[in-house]
């Protein structure tokens, strides 16, 4: 099962690439890996005309079990292997809300709990791009007999500022803390989703005209996301303090530019 969470997420990445090259139009990528004490990470970034910053992140790392999963799962085991992969696309224009998907796989001992979900960050609201995002997720949870609406919830309880209490996303998407090995099917299925639905919205807002006055929001909003992860996304937190390099954890996912 490890062997097959890992060919996977490396799929996973090649759709990345090739979703990159479709929609910005040429196959140039950057590409860094670290060593770090908790183990391998790459990461993988691409700058064009439709994204001015598309990056997935990919960690192959050893960590201490966190108390709360070791609690809530039953857990003996002190150290467990956690794969995560992020994606990130920082759209040129403020119609085309930006994206987020990220997929876990914590492996300890001889069990496998699947984690992640994703979500679009719009620049405005918009209800059309909320609901064209949602319909491909609503129609794979019901293939898989899993509640859309109670992994929304998840998503939307967790995803918010406890500064400014302001949601964190459309909350469009889902997200999962624990996932069984035998969901790993849905697990799939969510990931190429998200290429199929977020393609339908580059293809439907990427030409939109836009004000020099929206392009300026779209910076703002990107301010909030930098904050966000900044200060208050636990996992970036845990990595920085066990380690991982700034340029590493942070590089591929925060936004080229931002105001605040």
């Amino acid at each position: 099962m490890p062997q097959d969470i890992t060919a996977f997420l490396a799929d996973v990445q090649k759709s990345f690439e090739q979703f990159c090259t479709r929609w910005n139009g040429h196959d140039r990528f950057e590409r860094n890996s670290w060593d770090c004490p908790l183990g391998k990470i790459n990461a993988v970034v691409q700058r064009g005309d439709v994204f001015e910053k598309a990056s997935t992140v990919y960690c192959d790392l050893e960590i201490d079990t966190p108390p709360v999963l070791a609690k809530t799962m039953n857990l003996t085991a002190a150290k467990m292997r956690a794969l995560v992969l992020e994606i990130h696309f920082y759209p040129v224009n403020p119609h085309l809300p930006k994206p987020y998907m990220e997929l876990r796989a914590n492996i300890i001992a001889d069990r496998i709990i699947l984690a992640g979900g994703s979500d679009i960050f719009p620049y405005y609201p918009d209800p059309e791009a909320h609901a064209l995002f949602a319909a491909p997720i609503q129609r794979i949870c019901k293939n898989h007999n899993i509640g859309y609406e109670a992994l929304r919830k998840v998503r939307a309880d967790f995803f918010k500022s406890k500064y400014t209490s302001a949601q964190v996303g459309s909350h469009a998407g889902i997200y999962s803390f624990q996932l069984d090995e035998a969901r790993f099917p849905f697990f799939k299925d969510m990931a190429e989703g998200f290429f199929t639905s977020y393609g339908e919205l580059v293809e439907k807002y990427k030409d939109m005209p836009a004000t020099p006055e929206q392009l300026q929001h779209r910076l703002k909003v990107h301010g909030q996301l930098a904050q966000w992860v900044l200060l208050e996304d636990e996992g970036t937190r845990f990595g920085l303090d066990k380690g991982i390099p700034p340029e590493a954890l942070l590089g591929p996912i925060l936004p080229p530019l931002a105001a605040f």
